[in-house]
């Protein structure tokens, strides 16, 4: 992995895991000692950043944390539920079987986790992203794929912003949502298989914006 990609990844990782907040500064000289990568793959990495809306780079005064407010929040879940539907739809169309078994094992793993005794917000993230990059898979549509996983890692950090994976583990229907997405898959039903996945992602916003205030 290059130094570029190892900072980025640092960093994506501190953004949807609430490590970063919205609004702070990010310090190149910090990075730098942190890393031990100089300053060159550092701009590098804070410019993807950029382009992928995460971060603001103003010439000669720094880099911050997006601060976006409740209108572009709500409207970029509106922008990610239109897609994540979309890829719901191709799955249930394309899947295969193998497809499908892999998608019931990521959602039966989410399922435990919630059912733990000691459940891991940190686990949790990562199995939630694990079911849904699946389903991306599925869908057999590289480039939408793709372009889901950025929204993916934005979505993730407006949600460790404000309700918390934490809370969204034990409060919400999550799982419950999941399962009527595997089943509309498995019986190859495109239009329900969207409806679920755009319901669900609603779910999720109206957890977010309603802890935005």
């Amino acid at each position: 992995m290059s130094k570029s990609n190892e900072v980025y990844d640092l960093i994506i990782d501190r953004l949807v895991s609430a490590k970063y907040g919205f609004g702070e500064r990010l310090l190149v000289k910090e990075l730098s000692s942190e890393t031990g990568a100089s300053r060159q793959p550092i701009m590098s990495a804070l410019n993807r950043l950029s382009a992928e809306g995460f971060v603001h780079i103003v010439p000669q005064v720094g880099c911050e944390v997006i601060d976006p407010g409740r209108d572009a929040i709500a409207d970029f879940f509106r922008l990610f539920q239109q897609i994540e539907g979309l890829l719901a739809e191709l799955a249930a169309q394309r899947r295969t079987e193998e497809d499908l078994m892999e998608l019931k094992l990521a959602h039966q793993r989410l399922a435990m986790m919630e059912e733990a005794s000691e459940p891991s917000p940190e686990r949790y993230l990562k199995l939630n992203q694990a079911f849904h990059q699946r389903l991306h898979e599925m869908a057999y549509s590289p480039l939408l794929a793709r372009k889901q996983k950025n929204n993916f890692n934005m979505i993730d950090f407006f949600i460790s912003q404000s309700v918390g994976f934490g809370n969204l583990m034990t409060g919400g229907d999550t799982v419950q949502e999941h399962a009527q997405i595997v089943d509309a898959i498995e019986k190859q039903d495109s239009a329900r298989a969207s409806s679920q996945s755009q319901y669900h992602i609603i779910a999720v916003a109206d957890s977010v914006l309603a802890k935005l205030g």
